[in-house]
């Protein structure tokens, strides 16, 4: 086929698809003002509630390495291979049952929601009673069960929420949510171990921290708005506007499963790249939250100490998460702002894997801060990249299973790579975390740049596309002619 036939069928084919999306579109226009109010009193009555239960979802996930250095290991009598299962026992449930996602779209969210807070809650609490290992893997086995649910389907519930141009800020938000549970569990930490009772100091870690889960729950069943066109402080005519919002910016609304979008989704290699740019970031990601008190125990502070000294820098890195977010919402060029953070976590890793010298603890304790830092970041962007970029709302979920099942793989790596035995350096497990934030850097910048060079082929063949244009994604995904990447 010669050029000109070529550009020929591309003009017929986008003529076709602006056709079919004017006769398939007939929708209410939804005037900016409107719209910014819609999105403000999502970010009032939705927003805080999701992060709320994101915080306190990761304290009680993450309060486990807080325990330890509690001396939870050492009162059970928990060797390093011991321990390593402890971790593993959470993340094998947490993956298997991360299917259960699929049911934010069967059930009610403020009736799902709730119940999985009041299980997972007292699963948490119910740690602080265990005796033995046996005891403490099962109440770690259930508290991943109850939390596979809602960590994965979070991002997606607030996608069907916002824009895409709105959802960078909102969900590095929410992720952002996991360094301030951890910073909240390290301050939480540093006053419980201080608490002199009959009660062991680990114990009451699992039993305070994990009631106000159970509690909240009553605040979810009452105030949790399911869906954009049945939120309750919405207006008939608010909610229909809030609906249609949505289908302005190359999105559908839809609620039934496009199982084509599905397929596409299993088979776009995009999405296996941020499944392995999340691969990479989990291992941080799960590894500090476990480790990081240990780790910094190590450099000669107290227990006590230690706890205390873990919070600033997942302070900061929450911090970095906003700055991230408005920065790629702001300009775009998400892949770069990945890439960035991930060189930041590099260098962190490089000098604690480096520098073995226990005099030298303010370098290391500053590798602990860029670390920390750089990875945080870097995931928040990574799924919100992902969920940008998906050619309908089914695409999106298929998308997001395969980041949270396979990325979340590392986490089982990351169990494993700081036992006692290689303290006070960790130089294995540090060496490992170097090289895969190198690795996040690499790839984040190769589909940046992949991503930039497809949105030009589509400029060349078919001209430059409006940002605020409508376009049905609904039979062509996102190879549909106006189409464009977020970079």
């Amino acid at each position: 086929m010669s050029e000109n036939e070529v550009k020929e069928s591309d003009a017929i084919h986008l003529e076709q698809a602006q056709s079919q999306d004017a006769k398939d579109m007939q929708h209410v226009h939804v005037l900016s003002a409107d719209q910014a109010s819609i999105r403000r009193k999502f970010d009032r009555r939705v927003l805080p509630i999701v992060c709320i239960l994101y915080i306190l979802s990761y304290l009680d996930r993450g309060n486990i390495g807080n325990a330890k250095t509690a001396g939870i290991d050492t009162a059970l009598g928990l060797n390093d291979k011991q321990w390593s299962w402890v971790l593993y026992s959470f993340y094998i449930c947490y993956i298997l049952f991360e299917w259960t996602t699929v049911l934010w779209k069967i059930f009610p969210a403020h009736i799902y929601i709730a119940i999985l807070c009041i299980c997972w809650g007292a699963a948490a609490m119910c740690s602080g009673a265990v005796t033995n290992l046996p005891e403490l893997i099962v109440c770690r086995c259930l508290l991943g069960i109850f939390e596979a649910a809602f960590g994965a389907g979070a991002p997606y519930f607030l996608s069907l929420f916002y824009q895409r141009g709105e959802l960078g800020f909102r969900v590095s938000m929410l992720l952002g949510m996991s360094p301030v549970a951890n910073c909240f569990a390290s301050a939480l930490a540093f006053g419980i171990t201080h608490i002199r009772n009959s009660i062991a100091p680990w114990r009451l870690l699992f039993i305070i921290e994990g009631a106000p889960t159970v509690l909240f729950s009553v605040i979810v069943f009452f105030f949790l708005a399911d869906s954009p066109g049945t939120a309750k402080f919405l207006t008939e005519s608010e909610q229909t506007q809030a609906v249609e919002r949505l289908q302005t910016v190359d999105q559908t609304a839809k609620n039934k499963m496009e199982w084509k979008q599905v397929l596409q989704g299993l088979s776009d290699y995009k999405n296996y790249i941020h499944m392995t740019i999340h691969f990479c970031c989990n291992y941080s990601f799960a590894g500090l939250s476990n480790f990081l008190p240990t780790i910094i125990q190590e450099m000669g502070y107290t227990s006590v100490n230690a706890q205390g000294l873990s919070a600033p820098p997942y302070f900061a890195s929450f911090l970095l998460c906003i700055v991230a977010a408005l920065i790629s919402d702001r300009w775009g060029h998400r892949g770069l702002v990945i890439t960035v953070s991930a060189v930041v976590g590099m260098v962190g890793y490089l000098i604690l894997a480096a520098v073995e010298d226990e005099h030298k603890t303010g370098v290391r304790y500053f590798g602990v801060w860029l670390a920390t830092c750089g990875v945080f970041p870097a995931l928040s962007i990574n799924i919100t990249w992902l969920l940008n970029n998906q050619g309908g709302d089914s695409k999106k979920g298929a998308g997001m299973a395969i980041l949270a099942v396979f990325g979340q793989c590392s986490s089982f790596v990351s169990s494993s790579a700081f036992p006692d035995s290689e303290g006070p350096f960790y130089v294995r497990g540090c060496a490992i975390g170097c090289a895969l934030t190198g690795l996040i850097a690499v790839l984040a910048l190769g589909l940046y740049l992949k991503l930039r060079h497809e949105n030009r082929r589509r400029d060349r063949m078919y001209g430059t596309v409006d940002p605020d244009v409508r376009v049905d994604v609904t039979r062509e995904g996102d190879n549909h002619p106006q189409f464009r990447y977020l970079t």
